[in-house]
Parts: structure tokens; C-alpha cells; sequence
């Protein structure tokens, strides 16, 4: 049984279906390792046992009864928890919903039941999702399996610890700037970000409770980390769809483009003068680029055609459409952050604080000016994967940086890339090219980095291509080193 933890989803369905281990037993076993590793880690914040239990056993009846049964039915996940979930506290990270139980689900956590999977708890976050680490004045960091001075990585930071140190057969969250990317890369996953749209958020927080839970913030989406690429097909398969009152609307996945590595266009983009990247991350890269020459794939780097540079991408599209969707929930606009935000403004005048200053207020005429730019950016997107059909991309410029234990950026929270002090938000920038796109991406675990830390590279697909960018990963997660157990946790 030591390995069941840290199977696929894929092989534990398998397993499910073939009579080798019922869902309850699942669940029991994932319940042990939360209770004897949970408290070093803080990666689950809410648990359900007994619902759990109740659901698995219901499961384990279904399929004894011969009942048709849904593409995860019987599997034991976790849940981001800024998801409703009926009966369930759904906190976000905030101490003004620290006893807010939903009295329904999220649109997304309702397919995934619906898809049989058994949801056991929620997992950690930064407040309001607002973050890259999974730290909150409610429930406190979490830290990462490969060594627990590091961070997590965030927003989905929770999530991806529990899904790397085997408590949870993968978790399912959401995000609108590599909030599931950045912990898949720092804890070793496989992370999707979903094409725009594709998965339903009403019911995340923010917008919710009351009224707001029935927006979908622009730019935000659905997404998973999980140990094996190909885990991510039944999920997407479970929650993409459009929502009830969009009925006159359908979404469907496009098939991948290609089912070998040899039949891939590649386009590699490891460089940018805004986000450099250190030697770690560099060594993925070239890592992955020798493996795909070695099986064939049609591969160019820095093509000329590329459709934008951070820079433009970051300042003139992003930040605007960013502060524009976080500014629906003011919950976070506390003397202190605000405090915070003037006195990073006063130290570094042309630093952050001035574009979240300026987006957190703008008016609509400057959002409109942001939002033509991200649609002349996808047209050209929609060209450029005319001639590839991916784009491999650094996830961020290092792997997880140490725990820096501050809730509020007062003064700044540089990271070093390679000895040089870099911005705390580089972080994003990179994976803030698909979040504009609105196009699919997927991290792949690589390699590790010489202290032994994850180290992984992402996939950007044209929208739609959801299917590509999962199969693009799975083939190479082969030829690297892939998802690896955390050896502490074994």
C-alpha cells in the first residue's frame, strides 16, 4: 500500500474499478497521512471525515450495485478553499469569513461531484487568493514537502503540498496569475490553467458570498495539480462547460494536436530581459529542449514571430485587467495594507505600488484601453499558433524561494535570482503571458535544482488546445525527471 498514495488519479480509478482497493479504504489512508503529516506541513485547513466516509461508502455501494458511474467516482480530493462547499467552511484565507459555512456548492465543486469524486477538505491559500504562498492570518503558511523552510508557492499553495506529500489524490483549485502553476512548479507537479472561460467560477471567493458569487472574475480560471499529466483529462472533462444560463453556448475540448513528441512545433521562449530567469531554471529549460530535439520535435527558440515581451504584456495588459478584477472585493483595503502600499510607494516611486495604486482605481475608460490590448494580443496569439503548437516557457525565474513570513508587503519582498534582487512580483510574470492569452498552459517537473529542490518549465497552448498543452506534458514528463515523492514523505 505505500505507493497508493502517490498513484494517479488515473490508477486509482483503475484500481477502484478493479476491485484492488475501495474508495472508503482510499479515503481512510489519505486520512491517516493528513493526520500524521498535515501538522509539519499545514496543507489541509478544513476536513470532513465523516462526510467523507459517508460518501466513499456510498461510492463503494454504486459500484457494487453496477450503477453508471462518473470519470473520478470513488476518488478522495481536496478542494481549494475558495470554493463554496455546502456544509463546509469555505474561509479564503480571510478572518471575515473564518466561520462561513456555504449553505451551497460552487459551480465547479458540484461537477466535480457529480463526477463521483469524494472531497475530504479544503486546502491552505493566501487571503483573497492574493498571493504567491499559501499564507493567512486564519490557518498560517504552508510549507513545502522538498524542504519545509521553502515556500509553497501560492495562491494554490495548500493544494500542491498536499497533492506532492501524498495526503490527497490530486487538489483542484483556481487562478488568475499562476496561482496554480507557481506551487505545481515549486513542489514538483504536473498544474493546469484551463482556457478562459472553459470552467465555471460561480461560487469562488472572491466573488462570493451573497451576490458576487455568480461573477467569474475576468482573467481567472479553473484549474488542478496533480502527479501525472494525464490526470488532468478527466478532470477537465468533469468540471468544463458552460454554466445553466448559458445554456445557448457550448464549450468542447479540442483534440491534441499531436500524440508524439516528434510531431510537436515548439516554440521556446526562455528569455526576457524584464524576468530573467537564474541558472537553475535555465538548466531546465535546456533540459527540455535536449530531450525533444532528441525525439524529433520541430523546435525553435526565441522565434521572431513571438506576439509580445513581458514588459508590454505585464504593464500595458495584465496589471490593468488584474487590479481591475481584484478591485470587485475591497475586503483587503485595511488601514495596514494601505499603510503598506504608501510607504512601498514613497521608498520606490516606479516600483509596484504605483500600478496597483493606479489599476485598484482606475477607471473604466483605462480598463477599456487594457482590455484592447489583451484582444489584439490574442488575435496574434491565434496567429502564432497557426505555425506551433506550443510555446515552453520558465514557470518563474527560480525554484521556491525560502518562507519570507510577511502577510504585508511593507517594504518589498525582493527574492535573488542568481545573488541579484529581483521584485517580488517577477514571480508572476511569466505565467501572467497565458492568463492575457486566455490560452491553456501546463507545468512539467524537470529536474531539480543543486539544493534539491522541483524545478519545472510550463507549456502555453492556443485557446481551447487544453488537451494539447496535457498531452505536450505527459510525453516529456516521460524523458524528464517527472512528478518524484518528496523523500521525507514516502
Amino acid at each position: 500500500m505505500s505507493d497508493v498514495p502517490f498513484q494517479s488519479a488515473v490508477e486509482q480509478s483503475r484500481a477502484l474499478a478493479a476491485g484492488e482497493i475501495s474508495s472508503r479504504e482510499l479515503v481512510e489512508l489519505y486520512l491517516d497521512r493528513i493526520a500524521a503529516h498535515n501538522p509539519v506541513l499545514n496543507a489541509v485547513v478544513t476536513l470532513d471525515p465523516e462526510r467523507a466516509r459517508r460518501e466513499a461508502g456510498e461510492a463503494d455501494a454504486a459500484r457494487a450495485a453496477g450503477r453508471d458511474l462518473g470519470p473520478l467516482h470513488g476518488v478522495p480530493i481536496t478542494v481549494k478553499d475558495s470554493f463554496e462547499t455546502a456544509g463546509m467552511r469555505t474561509v479564503c484565507g480571510r478572518r471575515d469569513l473564518k466561520d462561513y459555512v456555504p449553505d451551497q456548492d460552487a459551480e465547479a465543486v458540484r461537477r466535480l461531484r457529480s463526477a463521483g469524486a469524494v472531497i475530504m477538505g479544503k486546502s491552505n491559500m493566501p487571503p483573497g487568493n492574493q498571493d504567491v504562498q499559501a499564507d493567512n492570518p486564519v490557518f498560517g503558511p504552508s510549507s513545502n514537502p522538498w524542504d519545509t523552510t521553502r515556500t509553497s508557492g501560492g495562491s494554490a499553495g495548500g493544494g500542491a503540498v498536499a497533492t506532492a506529500a501524498g495526503l490527497t489524490a490530486f487538489d483542484f483549485g483556481s487562478e488568475i496569475g499562476g496561482s496554480t502553476r507557481i506551487p505545481s512548479h515549486f513542489n514538483g507537479l504536473y498544474g493546469h490553467k484551463s482556457t478562459w472561460r472553459s470552467i465555471s467560477l460561480i461560487g469562488h471567493v472572491p466573488g462570493g458570498p451573497g451576490t458576487g458569487r455568480w461573477t467569474n472574475p475576468d482573467m481567472a480560471c479553473g484549474g488542478a495539480q496533480v502527479r501525472d499529466a494525464r490526470d488532468l483529462v478527466p478532470i477537465l472533462r468533469a468540471t468544463t462547460g458552460t454554466s445553466a444560463y448559458d445554456s445557448g453556448f457550448s464549450y468542447t475540448l479540442a483534440p491534441p494536436r499531436a500524440t508524439k513528441l516528434a510531431d510537436f512545433r515548439v516554440a521556446v521562449w526562455g528569455e526576457d530581459p524584464a524576468c530573467p530567469v537564474d541558472s537553475d531554471v535555465a538548466a531546465a529549460m535546456d533540459d527540455a529542449v535536449t530531450v525533444l530535439r532528441a525525439a524529433g520535435a520541430k523546435v525553435t527558440v526565441q522565434p521572431a514571430s513571438l506576439p509580445v515581451d513581458i514588459a508590454t504584456n505585464h504593464r500595458k495588459a495584465f496589471l490593468p485587467l488584474l487590479y481591475g478584477a481584484l478591485s470587485y472585493d475591497r475586503t483587503g483595503l485595511t488601514p495596514a495594507p494601505n499603510a503598506a502600499l504608501l510607504a512601498r510607494l514613497i521608498q520606490h516611486p516606479r516600483g509596484d505600488a504605483g500600478p496597483a495604486l493606479l489599476g485598484t482605481f482606475q477607471s473604466h475608460y483605462r480598463w477599456q484601453l487594457a482590455h484592447a490590448v489583451r484582444n489584439e494580443l490574442r488575435q496574434r496569439w491565434f496567429e502564432f499558433f497557426q505555425d506551433f503548437d506550443v510555446v515552453l516557457m520558465p514557470v518563474t525565474p527560480t525554484a521556491a524561494p525560502v518562507h519570507h513570513n510577511k502577510l504585508i508587503d511593507r517594504f518589498g519582498r525582493p527574492f535573488e535570482v542568481d545573488g541579484v534582487r529581483r521584485p517580488y512580483w517577477d514571480q508572476v510574470k511569466w505565467n501572467a503571458v497565458a492568463n492575457v492569452s486566455g490560452g491553456p498552459a501546463t507545468t512539467i517537473p524537470v529536474c531539480r535544482s543543486r539544493s534539491g529542490l522541483p524545478v519545472g518549465v510550463q507549456a502555453m497552448g492556443p485557446s481551447g488546445g487544453d488537451l494539447t498543452t496535457i498531452e505536450f506534458a505527459a510525453l516529456l514528463g516521460r524523458e524528464v525527471d517527472g512528478f518524484l515523492a518528496p523523500p521525507a514523505f514516502v
